[in-house]
């Protein structure tokens, strides 16, 4: 039975356009984490949203990346330049840069030496991307050496600095001034997820005049202060190199999920007392009314269904829209 408030909250008309976006943040634009992963998905969502409601979903981009040596921060679910979808790199990026959405490449991997920066597999997608010539297309570096090598090959695309280059060098109390230093280099920095919480930093960043360059992660499921948060990237950045074998020849070595490993444990489980990054409503509506307005939403690694639902709390009219959404 709904709630006298619901009730209350849901419209006699099937809202339309910018309406079924949620009221409380209404210009929020958002980085999403399915490429490469659940792009069907989100194709046929973007259709239907417009179809149904005849608005375009505020998505500015799309980030994820194939198991290419450049990858980290996360396990890749795809190792071809193909899915079981039959999607092709360039038709992604096509379909997704047609819609006004940039594509994000994940070259986030921390162990990165000279050797490494002529793979093929990532240069072949790195050419991809740059090709594309549209403007919000973008690569996520975690190595200064890799940023220094796509600026000089394609010095007009956009680079990120990495939460898992955030990570390695300043696993704590990063300040105002280290996130300058990062936008001397790079084009935006995200926002360290611990970070969130630092009002007194957010503050400064909002009155820094390049806050349009920060981006928020809004739904971390890592605890708050994790001591082996580095320890995991880099354990992924490793099995990442130790799996190649040649062009878009993967073998997926998951070191990071065996029990027995120093680097499997997980202070989720060690320390389930302890919050994870994830914000509340009232902690992200916070940041927004400092001025920040693009955020990212994590997903490459999970199932369509977490990842839409994560996808309808945050972006949608809560009371109606997003539970016709996420159940249609």
């Amino acid at each position: 039975m709904d709630s006298p408030q619901s009730k209350r909250l849901k419209p006699n008309k099937v809202p339309t356009g910018k309406d079924i976006l949620n009221p409380d943040w209404p210009d929020a634009t958002w980085d999403i984490g399915v490429l490469f992963v659940h792009d069907n998905d989100v194709f046929n969502v973007l259709e239907s949203t417009w179809r149904q409601y005849k608005c375009m979903l505020p998505i500015r981009s799309v980030f994820g990346c194939y198991n290419v040596q450049w990858s980290g921060g996360r396990n890749s679910c795809n190792s071809l330049p193909w899915n079981y979808t039959g999607w092709t790199p360039e038709r992604l990026i096509k379909g997704y840069n047609d819609r006004g959405i940039g594509c994000t490449f994940t070259f986030a991997n921390t162990l990165l030496e000279k050797e490494h920066l002529t793979d093929p597999s990532s240069n072949y997608l790195l050419d991809l991307l740059a090709k594309q010539e549209y403007e919000g297309n973008a690569v996520t570096v975690a190595c200064d050496i890799l940023s220094d090598y796509i600026r000089g090959k394609y010095p007009n695309l956009k680079q990120k600095a990495s939460i898992v280059k955030i990570t390695t060098e300043m696993p704590q109390r990063r300040t105002f001034e280290y996130y300058e230093s990062l936008l001397g280099k790079y084009d935006a920095t995200y926002l360290h997820p611990d970070d969130n919480l630092n009002l007194g930093l957010l503050e400064k960043i909002a009155q820094s005049g390049k806050i349009d360059r920060y981006e928020p992660l809004m739904n971390e499921r890592c605890t708050i202060n994790c001591s082996i948060r580095k320890d995991h990237y880099d354990e992924i950045s490793r099995c990442v190199i130790d799996g190649w074998h040649g062009m878009f020849n993967f073998t997926n070595v998951d070191l990071i999920h065996n029990p027995d490993h120093p680097n499997s444990i997980c202070e989720r489980r060690t320390r389930p007392e302890t919050r994870s990054c994830t914000l509340s409503k009232a902690e992200f509506k916070e940041i927004y009314d400092l001025g920040f307005r693009t955020f990212k939403l994590q997903g490459r690694d999970t199932n369509w269904e977490a990842m839409l639902y994560n996808f309808s709390v945050w972006v949608l009219e809560p009371d109606f829209i997003a539970e016709r959404f996420f159940v249609g």
